[in-house]
C-alpha cells in the first residue's frame, strides 16, 4: 500500500526546529488561540524577532507543526508499506507504526483532538494533502485484500475508523486515563499492553482462518 506523500520542509536549522517542538507542545497544551508567538519564542530560548525570521504568523507556524507532524507520520507509514507484507502482516505493521508515531508525538495527538471538536478547518491542507489520499490508499488495500481472500470480509472504511479511533484516542486522551486508571498510560509495559490488545482483537476479526 503506497504511503502518505508529504513534502519536507525548505529550512531545518536548529532554531526552526527549536521553534516547532516548542509550538508543538504550546499548541497542544493551551490551542491555536491560547497560544502566544512571543511566549512561544521565550519557551523555545529565542527572541520574537528570530521566530517571525523563520514564521511570518501565527497561522504560518500552526500549519508548519501539522506538516512537520505529518511528514514524520509518513515517513512511518513508508517503513511499515516498504516491506511488501500482504493480508494480516500488513495490517500489524501499519498498526504498529502509528503506535509508534504517537509515542513520539503524544502533542500532535491533542492537537488533532482539539480540531477534532473545533470541527478541523484548519487542518484542511493537510487532510487534502495527505491524510484523505492515505486513507483512500488503505481503504483499497484492505479492499483488494479481502477480495484476495487474505483478510475476512468487513466495511473497509468502517474498519479503518476503528483503528484510527482504537489508536488515536489512547494517545490523545491519555491525560485523563492517567486520572482514571492511576496509572502511566504510556508506560512502555500499558503501550504494549494495549497493543497486543488492539491487534489480537483485529486479528480475530480479520484472519481468514480466525474462528
Amino acid at each position: 500500500m503506497p504511503a502518505m506523500a508529504a513534502t519536507a520542509p525548505a529550512n531545518d536549522s536548529p532554531s526552526r526546529l527549536r521553534i516547532l517542538e516548542t509550538a508543538r507542545r504550546e499548541f497542544a497544551d493551551r490551542g491555536f488561540d491560547g497560544a502566544r508567538l512571543a511566549g512561544i519564542a521565550r519557551e523555545a530560548g529565542l527572541s520574537h524577532p528570530t521566530l517571525l525570521y523563520h514564521f511570518n504568523s501565527k497561522a504560518d507556524l500552526y500549519g508548519s507543526v501539522i506538516q512537520s507532524a505529518v511528514l514524520d507520520w509518513a515517513v512511518e507509514t513508508e517503513a511499515a508499506v516498504s516491506g511488501g507484507l500482504r493480508g494480516f502482516d500488513q495490517v500489524v505493521s501499519i498498526i504498529d507504526a502509528g503506535f509508534d508515531f504517537f509515542a513520539t508525538h503524544g502533542d500532535f495527538a491533542r492537537i488533532l483532538r482539539r480540531e477534532a471538536l473545533e470541527g478541523g478547518e484548519r487542518l484542511d491542507a493537510a487532510i487534502t494533502g495527505s491524510l484523505r489520499p492515505f486513507l483512500d490508499r488503505a481503504v483499497a488495500f484492505l479492499d483488494g485484500e479481502m477480495e484476495a481472500g487474505r483478510l475476512r470480509r468487513h466495511d473497509p472504511l468502517e474498519l479503518m475508523q476503528i483503528c484510527y479511533g482504537a489508536v488515536f484516542t489512547f494517545f490523545s486522551d491519555a491525560r485523563f486515563r492517567a486520572r482514571l486508571l492511576d496509572v502511566d498510560p504510556l508506560s512502555p509495559d500499558a503501550l504494549t499492553r494495549h497493543r497486543e490488545a488492539l491487534t489480537r482483537l483485529l486479528g480475530a476479526a480479520l484472519r481468514p482462518d480466525s474462528v
